[in-house]
C-alpha cells in the first residue's frame, strides 16, 4: 500500500459517515431538522453506552504510547481519545476502561462486545469494511511505517541482502515493505508470523535481523526493552492514518463519533484552547453555538452530551494539544504529525462545518 495521497484522505473524511483479551478499570483518577444528520433510532448503541455507564476502548496495551498506568491514572494518546468518548457519551471523561486486545484480534473483540471501540493497535483496511467486519471512523491520526535494527548492526539496508526481517504475514507492512524492497533491490527476505507481537518476539530472539511496523509500534517495543540497543531507522517506508472503528451494525455509534472527533479538529482550527474557552463558548456565531451545545439539538440527535466539547477543552485540551502532549513534539516520541495535520498547516484533515 502507498503512502495516502491528499486526496484519499479528503475523500475518506467526507465518506466514512455513508475484538479483548484483558479489561482494566479506570480508576478515580429533539431530532436534527437540519438535513445533515440522519435520526438515530430512539435507542441505539450509544444509548447502551451510556446506560452502561462506561465506554469500553480496545487497545494494545503492550505499547505505552498508546495507554499505560502511572500513578494511578490513564496516560497515552488512546487514554486521551476515549476520555473524549466518555465524556460525549456519558458526561464523564472518567467513565471509561481501557480493554488489551491483541494484534489481529480487533475484530472478534468488536463482534463478541467486549470493547465498543477499538483504537490504536489494529490496522483498518477495504477488507475489513467491504467484507463487513467493523466500520472506521476516523482518521485520527498517521503513523509512518519504519525499520528497526539491533544497535550492532549496519544502517545501511543494503548490508542486508539474504538476510531476513519478522513481518506480520498478509499485512499492509508486508506489502509496503515488498514493494520498498523490490524498488531499491535490498534483496531482503521475508520471516512472516501471524501477527506483530509474534513478529516482535522473534525479532527479539534474533530470528530475523530487522523488523518494521509502524513507528509508535517500534518506539514501544524500543521502550519495553531499555537494556538493548535497539537502532530505529529514518527512513519511512508509507504513512498510514489510524482510525477508531467500531463493528459492522453499529452505524449510529460510527455517525455520533464521527463528528465528535471532526469538532476535536474543528476546535483546532479555530484555535480554541483552555485559555481562550471563556471568548469562544459566549460568541454568537452559529457553528460555535452547535460545537458548544447552545443550539442543543444537534448533539441530541447524535444521543451525545450537548456540552461535551467544553468540558474537553477546558480539561485535556483541543486536538492539537492532546497529539502533541501524547506522541508529538512534546513527549518523548517526538512522532511529527505530517499528514495528520489540518489543511491548513499542509496537512490532509479537512472538518466538515458543523451547521
Amino acid at each position: 500500500m502507498k503512502a495516502f495521497s491528499i486526496f484519499s484522505v479528503i475523500f475518506t473524511m467526507f465518506a466514512f459517515s455513508a475484538q479483548a483479551q484483558t479489561m482494566l478499570v479506570q480508576p478515580t483518577g429533539g431530532h436534527i431538522q437540519t438535513g445533515v444528520f440522519q435520526t438515530l433510532p430512539p435507542f441505539s448503541a450509544v444509548d447502551t453506552i451510556a446506560q452502561r455507564g462506561v465506554i469500553r476502548c480496545g487497545t494494545n496495551l503492550k505499547n505505552p504510547a498508546y495507554a499505560r498506568m502511572e500513578d494511578n491514572v490513564w496516560k497515552g494518546i488512546d487514554a486521551d481519545l476515549c476520555r473524549i468518548m466518555a465524556q460525549a457519551i456519558n458526561g464523564d471523561r472518567n467513565k471509561f476502561e481501557m480493554v488489551h486486545v491483541g494484534s489481529g484480534n480487533a475484530v472478534d473483540a468488536l463482534n463478541s462486545g467486549k470493547i465498543d471501540v477499538m483504537l490504536s493497535g489494529a490496522t483498518y483496511s477495504a477488507q475489513m469494511e467491504t467484507s463487513r467486519q467493523v466500520l472506521g471512523v476516523g482518521p485520527l491520526y498517521f503513523d509512518s511505517q519504519q525499520i528497526m535494527t539491533r544497535g550492532d548492526e549496519s544502517e545501511d539496508l543494503a548490508d542486508y541482502k539474504d538476510k531476513k526481517i519478522c513481518i506480520p504475514a498478509d499485512s499492509g507492512s508486508q506489502r509496503n515493505f515488498e514493494e520498498y524492497n523490490a524498488k531499491h533491490n535490498f534483496g531482503i527476505t521475508y520471516l512472516t508470523f501471524k501477527d506483530q507481537n509474534q513478529a516482535s518476539e522473534a525479532f527479539m530472539l534474533k530470528r530475523c535481523s530487522l523488523i518494521t511496523a509502524n513507528g509508535l509500534v517500534l518506539q514501544g517495543l524500543k521502550k519495553s526493552m531499555p537494556k538493548l540497543a535497539l537502532n530505529l531507522l529514518p527512513m519511512k517506508i508509507a504513512s498510514q492514518p489510524m482510525y477508531a472503528m467500531v463493528r459492522y451494525d453499529n452505524l449510529d455509534l460510527q455517525l455520533a463519533l464521527k463528528w465528535v472527533f471532526n469538532a476535536m479538529f474543528l476546535a483546532e482550527q479555530y484555535d480554541i484552547k483552555g485559555t481562550n474557552l471563556g471568548f469562544y463558548a459566549t460568541n454568537d456565531q452559529p457553528e460555535l453555538r452547535n460545537l458548544f451545545g447552545d443550539n442543543p439539538q444537534m448533539w441530541r440527535g447524535l444521543h451525545i452530551q450537548p456540552n461535551w466539547l467544553r468540558e474537553v477543552i477546558g480539561s485535556i485540551g483541543n486536538y492539537a494539544e492532546i497529539y502533541e502532549r501524547n506522541i508529538g513534539m512534546e513527549s518523548e516520541y517526538l512522532q511529527p504529525r505530517g499528514a495528520g495535520k489540518l489543511m491548513r498547516d499542509g496537512g490532509t484533515i479537512l472538518p466538515l462545518p458543523f451547521m
